[in-house]
This record gives structure tokens, sequence and C-alpha cells, in this order.
């Protein structure tokens, strides 16, 4: 497993074993990988920040946000440290009492962090386990055939039951066995993956979500992706169509593997734009009539550089980028040419569409979303304000209860994190 997937699915392990009681013996043999988690919970939480004066109220709203276990703060601290995240200002006594971030892009954490879990030397269950997530984050596996197809040399029994209790995987029952899924992409319906899978089969099943994961915004007929085709017609993956030369319509599916439950909920007029610039992109790579286009992430990087956020005319933006501007996400202006009869796509710049581009960049160019990894536009805008409250960076509902602090005191905590008092 590279370094990249490594860090990425160290974070969905930590975030995955937060509905479960942070002292229970069964996490023993994931410290590891929960320290590493915690600690891209931490970096995200901070990127941006510059300098954090009070890493007490830091550690508060890190237990209390991301439940960071309280014994394991420092332990954090350092690993960002030691990766050159963060520099770190200690009092006499050797405590950190402040820092400055240097929290780079996100590939970029999740490698440098992959490799100080590979150098924390984990244990063989950390190990499956993260190759357990990273499989299901491509699709549903049989628990049959699990360990053969994952490489998990033993404990695959322990594996299941811990990822199952956590909410980091889901077993479904069929009449070919027992169907492992993960929670934290669309399979939100297990009788509707059950009809596919007594459909099509597991393996069909399989072989077409892997294409997916790896190409989103896959153009999909029933002739060459059956198992697809059928499972957008129950509802159980998104696939936005967009008209092609010839005026028929063609579908891109699009799979997203997300931990941000709102995004197909509350905020799912964003997921909806970002899936359909993803089908439109993907249209004018492999559509384009006169001319294709040559790089998908390109359209994306132009519209929302500031000093561009519009593409050079073309006579078939108008089908290729109708959905998008049926969205709101752009407007079609007038050809700037003289005599020009073409439209010129031109970005609607709102906080909403630049986060659904910023989605479906992600989408195309690493095959799944950093949304949810990250805290939300609403919760980081509160890092800036007074508030008593913030609405807490969870990705599965708590089943645990728990003191607290009173939201006054929790109100000095920030204050504090935010260089507007100390406690």
């Amino acid at each position: 497993m590279e370094n990249y997937e490594a860090g990425l699915r160290s974070q969905d392990v930590h975030q995955g074993l937060r509905n479960m009681d942070p002292h229970s013996p069964a996490l023993v043999p994931l410290t590891k990988t929960r320290l590493v988690g915690s600690a891209a919970d931490v970096a995200s939480l901070i990127r941006g920040r510059e300098v954090v004066q009070d890493v007490s109220a830091l550690q508060v709203i890190a237990v209390r946000e991301l439940d960071v276990a309280p014994s394991s703060f420092e332990q954090v601290l350092e690993v960002l440290e030691t990766a050159g995240f963060v520099d770190l200002v200690r009092n006499n006594r050797g405590e950190p009492v402040g820092l400055t971030e240097n929290v780079p892009v996100y590939r970029t954490l999740y490698e440098d962090l992959g490799l100080a879990w590979r150098e924390s030397r984990p244990r063989q269950i950390e190990e499956e386990m993260l190759a357990v997530v990273r499989r299901l984050a491509k699709g549903p596996v049989p628990v049959e055939s699990l360990a053969s197809e994952v490489g998990i040399d033993s404990h695959p029994d322990d594996i299941v039951m811990l990822g199952r209790d956590s909410s980091i995987l889901k077993v479904e029952s069929t009449l070919d066995g027992d169907i492992l899924y993960s929670p934290f992409s669309a399979f939100e319906n297990p009788s509707v993956l059950n009809g596919l899978l007594v459909e099509h089969g597991s393996a069909q099943m399989q072989d077409e979500f892997e294409k997916l994961h790896g190409h989103q915004g896959l153009p999909i007929t029933a002739g060459t992706y059956p198992m697809l085709t059928d499972a957008v017609a129950r509802g159980l993956i998104s696939a936005p169509s967009v008209a092609l030369p010839d005026g028929k319509e063609m579908s891109f599916a699009v799979l997203p593997y997300t931990l941000d439950r709102e995004l197909l909920t509350e905020r799912k007029p964003v997921l909806d734009k970002a899936l359909a610039i993803v089908a439109c992109v993907r249209c004018g790579q492999q559509f384009g009539g006169s001319t294709n286009v040559s790089s998908a992430l390109a359209i994306i990087s132009a519209l929302l550089d500031p000093g561009r956020g519009k593409l050079a005319p073309h006579s078939s933006h108008e089908r290729q980028y109708a959905l998008m501007r049926n969205l709101g996400v752009i407007r079609f202006g007038a050809d700037p040419y003289p005599g020009g009869t073409w439209v010129q796509p031109v970005f609607v710049d709102t906080p909403d569409n630049r986060e659904a581009m910023e989605i479906a960049r992600e989408l195309i160019g690493a095959g799944e979303t950093m949304a949810g990894r990250t805290p939300s536009p609403e919760t980081r805008q509160l890092l800036d304000l007074d508030a008593s409250y913030l609405r807490p960076i969870q990705t599965v509902s708590r089943t645990r209860t728990r003191p607290d602090v009173t939201p006054s005191q929790y109100r000095g905590f920030w204050d504090a994190l935010m260089g507007r008092g100390s406690l």
C-alpha cells in the first residue's frame, strides 16, 4: 500500500472508530492507526490557522470535536511535529503551549502521515484493516473471498467483527453468502444492493464498481456496463446525462466515496453540482464533437482560476455544459470574437459552486473526494466567531454519553485558541 493510501485510510479508521468506547480493549490492536488518523484530523482542523497560541484550548476542541483521546493528544502533536506540520512552542517544563502550523496540501499531508504510520511499525492486523478499508472504497466484496482478495494472512473474522462493530464496514447477507461494503460510500440501501447481487452476481459487481472507482464519470450503457446501468435505474448510484454530438444522451456514472454524510442529505445540492461537473467535463473529454478536451482537470482548473474563470468559445460548449448551466455553476457568455456565434462558459463564483468544483476535481484526480475529511465550511467559519456552540465534526452518530464542558467554558477555549483570551 502506498503512503498516500495508508495516511488516507488511517483517517477512515479513526473516524469509524469514533462510534466505539475509546477505552475498549478491542481497540488496542489499532493503536498506531488511531494515532495517525487522529493526527490527520487535527492537521485538517488547524490547516490555514498559521498560529495557535493556546495548545490546551486546541486539546479540548480536538477531544470534543474529533474524538482524539486526551491521553494521546501530545503524541498526536509529536506526530505532526516530526512530519514538519507544526512547530511547537514549549514552556520551561517542556510542555507544548503554542504552535505554528505548516500543514501542506492534502495529498502531501496523507503521504507524509502514511510514511509516519509505516515507520511506526504497525501490527499486522492494522495493515490488514487498512487494506480492507482501501478495498471497500472500490466496492463490495464477498466475506468468503476477503482474505484471498485483500491478502489477509490472519484474523479475518476479527477484522470483520471489529469493522462491523465500529461502523467501518457493514455486512449484507445474500443468497450467495455475506457481502462486505463500506458505509462511507453510497451503499446505504441493502435491499437494492441485494437485488443487484442476485441479478448480476458478486464478481460482475466487483469488476464494474472497480472500473467506476478508477474512472469517475464513466460513460455507461446497458451493453457495456449492465450492472452499473441497473444500479443507476435502482437509485443506488448517480449518473447525470449529457447530450452527445448525435443528439442522444449518455449517462456518466459517479460514485463518491465520502465521509461527509451531509453531502448525501442536506448538502446534496452541492454534491449534485459536483456530479454534473464530472459528467460534463468527461463528456467533453470523450465526446467533444469536432475536438475532444485533452484534460478534464485542466477545464476545472481554468474555471476555478480567479484570473480567468472562463473557457475559450467552442462549437460544442453549449451542448457539453448545458447541465452545469442549468444548475447555476456557469453562465453562457457571448462569444468575444468578432462575428463569433459560440458561447463562452463563465464560472459563477459562489461558495457552493467553488466547493462543487473542488469535489469534482478530487473525484476525477483521486477517484474520491476529500469532503468530510476536513471541517465543513460552516465549521471553519466558526473558528473566527465568538461561538458558544460548534456543530460536531462527526461522520457517524455518537452512541455513548460523556461529561461535557459548559457552553461558557467552551466559548473560553475557542477564545483562547483564537488569541482573544487565556485560560
